[in-house]
């Protein structure tokens, strides 16, 4: 079993390898022009060796199908490649697995993205799959992994690896997930579920290297446990490990691990990943990378594919698209305003079957299914799953690391929160709708695809922080106006302390009109004196809040009509449904809306002695 204890520097850990496999007599430095020559030697290996081994050969020659009984390899790892990582499995078979890399600052940095897909189904149907947004990390960094793993990990991002941070970046990390390169095929299922090996009691066939299909998705994660607990018996050795004794584990992906690896992940722009409806071509056709029924197509395939027989995915992924469609670990809900939907419902599946057409097959498509149907937990015979290596992310040795970061993000967040602005952003005026016009009229005069390309994600990041920005802005509405209603409260308080001191005043000077002792007078004629003195300065105090009252008005109208108008409804849903919500806060909020309607009336503006009539009024009423 490794070690959970890591080297300090990677590069130390890179110059015990290389004096490790130095050959005999080359432990002498070496001339200047050798040295550069192996390293760009050792470069061109590491170009070589990074590329997917069947892209050489896409799709794969067809493998086998006149055969009634396959190979060990056809059913496991018909495509091997040099950034396989490999678990052992039952009947000496294996899983293999790709990495995923998520650049992120730190334990709680996570990488923001858009999933979903646009006209992937009737519009009205939206609701299924709209954009919205998600995001995704690893449990993993390079020091929670396995010694060999560790080594290719680094290796890759060393030589570059796509988006994945660098070792020597600063302000990045890379968190890590591993996701199955291929759907788990008959075989293994065979291997981890059955009392017996596939080939011994029964012979092989040539359904054991297709997908397994026909299981419920209790029995998919019925496997993943099955299959952890048995590494864990047999191999603990190959397993991340925690301290405590926290191993990794087999589980379905969540939707947007799968769909984050299945557009390509790190190894694709950002631009690509978040507007493309499928992952980079690179000038193929789609039938390449997937079995589907194509447009036009008599009839569907006759059966699922064996696994690995279309193009592999940028991140070196068989059958994303099309074969079976996938299970994942999320129910479904709702997709909507770039959000997913409070209501839970049944799972969900991804990427399509060879049953469906182009446009079902796409990353960002999902569909609903029963986790059961009238008689059983619901299966069908195009149905599979690909699983992910995962584990805690709040293992006991990451405790003082997550401490303080938590504690410095805070602080972070405290000092970059910005004041109130005075005005909104132009981005949700006018002035934004402007902008995406006048991108989407470069877009028509463009005679340059990479040019549209880059000029729809500028729209797209636009139409991104306005999404933002709305959702910020009724934050900053909120605030202003729960705000306008302290004042108002301040107002209340201090007019009814104002009274009391008033009466006082009255009574004093009563007192003064009376026959009394020279002694006596004068110590009324001091009270009555720090009196007015206490009255002017609660009038002071009224004042001050009769203008903050005005000017958090006055802020709100900076903001888009219905993004205050939502706010006031959801303020006022919120006090109606708060059984002990205080009456006169609701008072307070009413009245707060004649004043903005008075704002925006004829007579635009408010004077400060109605603003105060209304208040004194509303607080007798």
């Amino acid at each position: 079993m490794f070690s959970p204890r890591r080297p300090k520097s990677l590069r130390e850990r890179f110059r015990r390898r290389c004096r490790s496999t130095a050959a005999p007599g080359l432990d002498r430095p070496w001339p200047w022009g050798w040295r550069r020559c192996c390293a760009a030697a050792v470069c061109l290996i590491l170009v070589w060796v990074s590329c997917p081994a069947a892209a050489q050969d896409c799709p794969p020659a067809q493998r086998g199908f006149s055969r009634s009984v396959p190979t060990l390899k056809e059913m496991t790892n018909p495509n091997p490649d040099e950034g396989d990582l490999e678990l052992p499995l039952p009947c000496d078979g294996k899983l293999v697995l790709r990495h995923v890399c998520v650049p992120a600052e730190g334990y709680f940095g996570d990488l923001p993205l858009e999933l979903g897909c646009e006209n992937c189904r009737n519009p009205s149907q939206s609701f299924m799959e709209a954009k919205r947004q998600a995001f995704v990390a690893g449990s993993f960094t390079l020091e929670d992994l396995p010694e060999q793993w560790y080594v290719k990990m680094a290796e890759s991002a060393q030589s570059g690896d796509g988006r994945c941070p660098a070792l020597d970046d600063e302000t990045q990390r890379g968190s890590y997930y591993f996701i199955g390169k291929y759907e788990i095929s008959n075989f293994q299922w065979k291997a981890v579920m059955d009392d017996a090996c596939p080939g011994e009691s029964t012979p092989l066939t040539s359904d054991d290297p297709r997908p397994k299909t026909g299981i419920s998705w209790f029995e998919a994660v019925e496997f993943t446990r099955r299959y952890t607990e048995w590494l864990l018996s047999h191999r603990p050795d190959v397993l991340p490990l925690f301290s405590g004794e926290r191993y990794g584990y087999l589980r379905l992906p969540t939707e947007t691990e799968w769909e984050y690896a299945a557009r390509g992940g790190h190894l694709v722009t950002e631009a690509h990943l978040n507007l493309e409806a499928f992952f980079p071509l690179n000038d193929r056709p789609l039938s390449d990378y997937a079995l589907y029924t194509a447009a036009g197509a008599a009839r569907p395939p006759e059966k699922l594919a064996w696994i690995g027989t279309k193009c592999p995915n940028p991140l070196g992924l068989y059958d994303t698209a099309g074969n079976a469609a996938e299970m994942v670990l999320d129910p479904f809900h709702f997709s909507v305003n770039a959000r997913l939907h409070g209501a839970t419902g049944g799972f969900i599946i991804k990427g399509g079957s060879y049953l469906k057409r182009e446009a079902e097959i796409r990353p960002g498509r999902r569909e609903e299914m029963p986790y059961f149907l009238a008689d059983q937990a619901f299966q069908n015979a195009d149905l599979g799953f690909r699983v992910v290596l995962s584990g805690i992310v709040t293992p006991r040795h990451r405790t003082e690391d997550l401490e303080e970061q938590w504690t410095a993000r805070i602080a972070q967040n405290h000092k970059a929160q910005p004041e109130l602005p005075a005005v909104s952003s132009p981005l949700a005026t006018d002035a934004g709708r402007n902008l995406l016009a006048a991108i989407e009229r470069l877009m028509v005069a463009s005679q340059s695809d990479t040019e549209k390309t880059n000029l729809a994600f500028i729209k797209h990041l636009v139409q991104k922080s306005r999404s933002g920005l709305a959702q910020q802005q009724g934050e900053l509405v909120k605030a202003i106006v729960f705000g306008a209603l302290f004042a108002a409260e301040g107002v209340t308080k201090y007019t009814l302390r104002r009274e009391e001191v008033l009466n006082e005043l009255l009574l004093l000077k009563k007192l003064k009109t009376q026959t009394v002792p020279e002694s006596v007078l004068e110590s009324i004629e001091n009270d009555i004196a720090k009196t007015e003195e206490t009255i002017s300065a609660y009038d002071a105090t009224i004042d001050y809040f009769v203008q903050a009252y005005i000017h958090r008005i006055r802020d709100v109208q900076q903001y888009p009509e219905d993004v205050y108008d939502r706010q006031l409804d959801l303020i006022q849903d919120e006090l109606h449904l708060a059984a002990d919500s205080d009456e006169s806060l609701k008072r307070r909020l009413d009245l707060f809306r004649e004043h903005m309607a008075q704002y925006r009336g004829p007579e635009a503006g408010l004077n400060p002695e109605t603003v105060l009539k209304d208040i004194v009024a509303m607080m007798a009423s």
